[in-house]
């Protein structure tokens, strides 16, 4: 990793701690814990995509993002007891923050020339016209922070916006990645990005299903506490 790369890191880890800092003052948590939140999250989601490039690869050397949407709900299962907030809730501060994560990769992409568009025509001269794949996951990753934002001014989302962000992001991911020039099959006969995003859209779906069970237990409990003081 250069000294570039470390200084744009540096400057995303500013603006995922502004987010973070927004959505906490929301939810009532004391805003200190956004600096701690925000640092850990960019070295978490940073080693995630070096080991996810690993898994897919088989050396290591690159990065591939569904490492940080993968690695950091695991991890931050452990930061959330350090920092005393709940899983849920520090999960959806995550989620726009990691938007600004995924963009900063496709800027290093398209400085890189990484993670190049297909061919989408070949001009007389013999040069060819991409599609500008790093550019469009580019403005899809602030698309998407912006929605995943707006969420968090909706009570009945919260603990589950990260949860989107898998759905949101997969299916994205999944329709972008077919405009990549690289579709080498991975798993199944799907790129690895294609692949990953089926993976990503199956668990924001069962992380819902189990918030959903999740409340009416709770609410049954609730309810039976209720009837348990009315009978004494």
């Amino acid at each position: 990793m250069n000294l570039k790369t470390i200084l744009v890191l540096s400057m995303g880890t500013g603006v995922m701690l502004v987010l973070i800092a927004i959505l906490m003052k929301r939810y009532g948590i004391k805003l200190w814990k956004s600096v701690p939140v925000s640092v850990l999250l960019t070295v978490t989601g940073t080693i995630g995509t070096y080991i996810w490039f690993f898994i897919e690869a088989s050396w290591f050397g690159g990065r591939s993002y569904y490492g940080a949407v993968f690695i950091v709900p695991i991890a931050f299962r452990y930061v959330a007891k350090m920092m005393k907030i709940p899983y849920g809730e520090l999960m959806d501060f995550c989620a726009p923050a990691e938007c600004i994560m995924l963009a900063i990769m496709k800027y290093q992409c398209f400085v890189d020339g990484c993670c190049g568009g297909r061919v989408l025509r070949t001009l007389e001269d013999g040069s060819t016209v991409l599609f500008p794949s790093q550019i469009a996951e580019l403005i899809n990753a602030f698309v998407l922070m912006i929605v995943l934002m707006t969420m968090g001014i909706l009570k009945k989302q919260h603990g589950k916006i990260y949860a989107w962000y898998l759905i949101l992001y997969g299916v994205t991911r999944f329709v972008l990645n077919y405009f990549r020039a690289d579709t080498t099959p991975f798993l199944m006969g799907l790129p690895a990005g294609n692949f990953w995003s089926v993976v990503s859209i199956a668990i924001g779906f069962l992380w819902i299903k189990d918030y959903a069970v999740k409340l009416v237990k709770k609410e049954e409990l609730k309810q039976d506490l209720i009837s348990e003081e009315i009978e004494l």
